[in-house]
């Protein structure tokens, strides 16, 4: 009974110091370029502009993988001098698109070098239907950062283009136990430069800590409880 007790104890402090890293899955293993290499870590901000190529070919997309329990889409919206001035419909599902199919985020006609790009990931997630904004991190359910993203080059965007950026999405918020894997919704993007900012907008302070981490706790308490009995 006391190894028992005592491994309990182990796991779940464990998973208090990093509920992420113990709720990422296998995919985190795969190699980069086209896996988040941090998993369980919130991955640093972004900065999307529309670059000289984006305004001939707008700003589009090639779906590249998921790894996910839940239905998403994405979609972008162009900021100009602060001032919203397009909203771009909403890409196929992850779950029913297709290895490099392509889909027009913005097109062409609607950007000027140096406009500003936000991503917007569409999640179906059983709780209700959740929204998770790249720049507006404050619209965020947990205010934390959902979209990684690094630029290739040297082939690595495949018959794209000399240059793209590949991008993951999170479908999760750290109240429901998100793993940070960035693998939920995956593209390779063309006519945008990315530059990447800090790791995270905010340190959460103690006692939100603890709340975001109470659900996970509950959960594997729940699992670990059942497992010696």
């Amino acid at each position: 009974m006391r190894i028992r007790i005592l491994l309990l104890a182990c796991m779940l402090a464990a998973l208090a110091a990093s509920p992420a890293q113990v709720f990422a899955d296998a995919w985190c293993s795969d190699p980069p370029p086209y896996q988040y290499q941090s998993c369980g870590t919130v991955a640093p901000t972004n900065t999307f502009t529309v670059n000289s190529a984006g305004v001939v070919t707008g700003v589009k997309m090639f779906f590249g993988n998921y790894h996910a329990d839940f239905s998403s889409s994405i979609n972008a919206l162009v900021w100009r001098d602060g001032q919203l001035l397009y909203t771009g419909p909403s890409s196929p599902l992850n779950d029913s698109s297709q290895l490099y199919q392509a889909f027009q985020l913005v097109p062409s006609n609607q950007v000027q070098v140096g406009d500003q790009i936000e991503f917007v990931l569409h999640v179906n997630d059983p709780n209700g239907t959740q929204d998770y904004y790249s720049s507006q991190l404050g619209k965020n359910l947990d205010g934390l950062n959902h979209m990684w993203a690094e630029t290739l080059t040297n082939g690595q965007c495949q018959m794209f283009a000399a240059s793209c950026i590949y991008a993951g999405f999170e479908d999760l918020p750290m109240q429901e136990g998100s793993d940070f894997d960035y693998n939920d919704f995956m593209a390779f993007m063309i006519g945008i430069n990315v530059s990447n900012g800090s790791q995270m907008s905010s340190v959460p302070e103690p006692s939100s800590i603890l709340l975001l981490t109470g659900a996970p706790l509950a959960f594997a308490f729940g699992k670990l409880r059942r497992l010696f009995q």
